[in-house]
């Protein structure tokens, strides 16, 4: 399996590396440390599967504020 950098993106995921099929979310992720992620894909049109690395920048800002995570992730609990 290839690992190529994840710059053949389309605005919502990212392209096929071999059909240019677009592929919406990958099928695994894997968090390699606090700035580098590796991404599986795999395109249903053609069977192709491969790997994204993706690098988050040194600034960007962790979400550890309560009130945000709860906004994003509201409970599932229904009393």
């Amino acid at each position: 399996m290839t690992t190529i950098a994840s710059t053949r993106r389309s605005d919502y995921g990212m392209t096929c590396v071999q059909c240019g099929d677009l592929l919406i979310a990958p099928e695994w992720s894997e968090y390699e440390d606090e700035r580098h992620v590796l991404n599986l894909w795999s395109c249903s049109r053609c069977g192709c599967r491969f790997e994204t690395a993706a690098l988050v920048p040194a600034d960007a800002e962790s979400v550890s504020d309560d009130v945000a995570v709860r906004a994003f992730f509201p409970s599932l609990l229904v009393a």
